[in-house]
């Protein structure tokens, strides 16, 4: 790839993503937002209703331009809509706040401003379980929201637990995996369980993977048995790709060589190809991406911004699907940011991200038209060895009630 060839002002065109229970930026002036529990980047946005624990909310403004970015808190059900309380009814302190905590970039190149929050706080407390969602916007522009955050509160009202397995009801150690999910409902009123109590699953997170089971297969006393489903049963896919550009002095892991052309230090990833036909071992992070700089003791503020070159060779171009890169770099949205398009004097899939210095984990997949999930397998393949995360979150909604409770939430790994 000749790096010199490339035009570096580009324009992003947002497509309509819907309501989806993901975090995801709005706004191309908008870079490495991250939602997550204080203190572990792993772990999913998840509060304990009435714990200390904070979520942390992270992202930078591509300018050291002053800004008045303010957020919004929205109580939602748990399809993502707003649900039916009041302001009063589930925070204590005001739903829209300013942003306080902001650093600019320090002897950078890139130039960039760092916020942070953390949620609940002095300002808004959350009184009620369920989902929320978080907007910020500029107070100069408040029309416009920058970016979206999905976060989830539960009340831990009921115990869940389960297991994951790669001997399914459709095969037996081949493409996929099998959840067991039992549900004590303890404490709860349960009347009419298919119309007031819905197990919502995720993997790694992934908003187009969620499978919703309303009706338990076997009830042992107080326990719901969700197992010998359908919807249980998933594709394993296969372990993410990864690269690693957390110094601009050598080239990191799959990283090919990396090039200053000012404004930007760029970094050309080693070619990639299909991976359909064998699964590939590696110690991912499912789909996370973790900002570092090994230079710097101050990453948030001290690290680069490069442009990221994939590419992806092929003969000739699918005629009827598009190309994309999926995983948390892109907030899993399947949108023009991450479509990849194909060159056809070098016969090969390509696209080039803005990304923060760190280590990242993508997929590449493909998408018939411009509606639907994300197909991992024909470049990717599907495999019962993957190691995989799946999240499983229990909403409650008696028969008269005016929102979603989550009165459960875990997070089942494989463990082969």
């Amino acid at each position: 790839m000749n790096l010199r060839q490339i035009w570096y002002p580009f324009l992003f065109v947002l497509l309509s993503t819907g309501i989806q229970a993901q975090t995801y930026s709005l706004s191309p002036t908008i870079k490495s937002l991250q939602a997550h529990l204080c203190g572990d980047w792993q772990q999913e946005p998840v509060l304990e209703l009435g714990s200390a624990k904070q979520l942390c909310i992270s992202f930078d403004e591509l300018s050291h331009n002053y800004k008045r970015l303010a957020y919004r808190i929205q109580h939602c059900n748990r399809d993502g809509q707003p649900s039916d309380l009041m302001e009063l009814e589930y925070l204590d302190g005001f739903s829209e706040n300013d942003i306080l905590d902001s650093e600019r970039s320090y002897a950078t190149h890139s130039l960039y401003t760092h916020y942070r929050l953390n949620i609940p706080n002095e300002q808004v407390q959350l009184k009620c379980s369920g989902n929320y969602r978080l907007w910020i916007y500029d107070r100069d522009a408040p029309e416009t929201t920058l970016a979206e955050v999905f976060f989830r509160v539960s009340e831990s009202a009921v115990f869940v637990s389960g297991t994951v397995t790669a001997s399914t009801d459709v095969d037996y150690k081949e493409r996929h995996q099998q959840l067991e999910v039992t549900v004590n409902s303890q404490g709860l009123a349960l009347r009419q369980i298919e119309n007031e109590l819905f197990v919502h699953i995720q993997q790694n997170r992934r908003p187009d993977t969620e499978r919703i089971l309303s009706q338990p297969a076997q009830m042992q006393g107080q326990d719901l048995l969700y197992k010998h489903q359908r919807e249980l049963i998933f594709e394993a896919v296969n372990e993410y790709r990864r690269f690693d550009i957390s110094t601009y002095k050598h080239a990191g892991i799959n990283v090919d060589y990396i090039q200053w052309h000012a404004p930007y230090y760029n970094a050309a990833l080693i070619e990639a190809f299909p991976r359909n036909r064998n699964y590939v071992y590696d110690q991912d992070q499912n789909g996370r991406f973790y900002i570092h700089n090994i230079d710097q003791s101050n990453p948030e503020v001290d690290s680069e911004y490069f442009l990221v070159h994939f590419n992806l060779p092929m003969d000739m171009p699918y005629p009827d699907k598009g190309v994309y890169i999926y995983g948390d770099l892109v907030h899993n949205q399947l949108d023009e940011r991450s479509k990849m398009q194909y060159n056809f004097e070098r016969k090969a899939y390509e696209k080039t991200l803005l990304l923060k210095q760190g280590a990242y984990n993508y997929l590449y997949v493909t998408r018939q038209g411009a509606q639907g999930s994300g197909d991992p397998q024909l470049l990717e393949g599907s495999f019962w060895q993957t190691e995989n995360e799946y999240q499983v979150a229990v909403y409650y909604r008696p028969i008269g009630s005016r929102y979603d409770r989550l009165v459960g939430f875990t997070r089942l790994r494989t463990d082969f």
